[in-house]
């Protein structure tokens, strides 16, 4: 596997660069490349993905500009939850069966998953806009939020089980943006850290490592200072100054 996963890293950096141009309208099969994250082999699986397409899961509508639109995977894990609890209440409303305690349970399933299908049928869209800095995140084609580039980020995750061993993901994180899965739980940090800088760095944004302080944390985009910031620090100094020539 580890042979396999290296020459698929290798091959990303050996894409040959082509002339930017407009891309094709968004498939309807593309909103539904998120449910797959390849649970065998994560690695390798969303490395084949990149080599198919370097700007994954967003396409390139624009120079610099990169579209996503997904629906969230709770869609298909509510219905399947929706559909197993209903024929469940089903047989057991058939048998006659009275007590509460046999039908209430899934029930109750039926409830959420029916809530989690509803929640999650409309279509997110999130755009990266470079030339204007941008990021812009709207559901069923109403905006929830636009703002400046850097409070959209990829994030290394870090989980640990009971016996101990690590497992990271790579997670797209961003204020009132849901967080999206792109790689799920694997062992191998080297790897997944490749595969986080290397998205990053095509999609220009910033990467953190799964550490809060980390001498890998890849940063492009810094929040503007205002006008008000500058003055706020400038009369904090001169506090300062001033309190240690009285002092002195």
């Amino acid at each position: 596997m580890e042979v396999f996963l290296r020459a698929d890293l290798l091959c990303l950096t050996q894409t040959p660069k082509s002339p930017l141009v407009c891309s094709a309208p968004l498939t309807h099969g593309k909103r539904f490349q998120l449910w797959s994250l390849g649970f065998h082999q994560p690695e390798r699986h969303l490395a084949k993905r990149l080599k198919h397409n370097s700007f994954y899961p967003f396409t390139e509508q624009q120079p610099n500009v990169f579209v996503l639109e997904y629906y969230l995977d709770t869609l298909w894990k509510g219905t399947l939850l929706f559909v197993a609890c209903l024929v469940v209440v089903i047989s057991v409303l058939m048998n006659q069966v009275q007590r509460q305690e046999t039908w209430g349970i899934p029930a109750y399933g039926v409830v959420i998953g029916l809530w989690l299908m509803i929640s999650s049928l409309p279509l997110r869209r999130l755009v990266l806009n470079h030339p204007h800095g941008t990021y812009h995140f709207s559901i069923q084609g109403r905006t929830v939020y636009q703002g400046p580039m850097h409070l959209v980020y990829l994030r290394l995750a870090f989980n640990s089980d009971a016996r101990g061993r690590c497992f990271f993901q790579l997670v797209l994180c961003g204020y009132k943006l849901e967080p999206l899965v792109l790689l799920q739980l694997s062992e191998h940090y080297e790897q997944v850290e490749y595969l986080g800088r290397f998205i990053a760095r095509k999609l220009n944004i910033n990467y953190f490592d799964c550490l809060a302080v980390s001498y890998r944390h890849v940063v492009r985009h810094w929040p503007l200072r205002t006008n008000t910031d500058s003055t706020s620090i400038a009369q904090t100094r001169s506090q300062t100054y001033s309190k240690m020539s009285l002092n002195l």
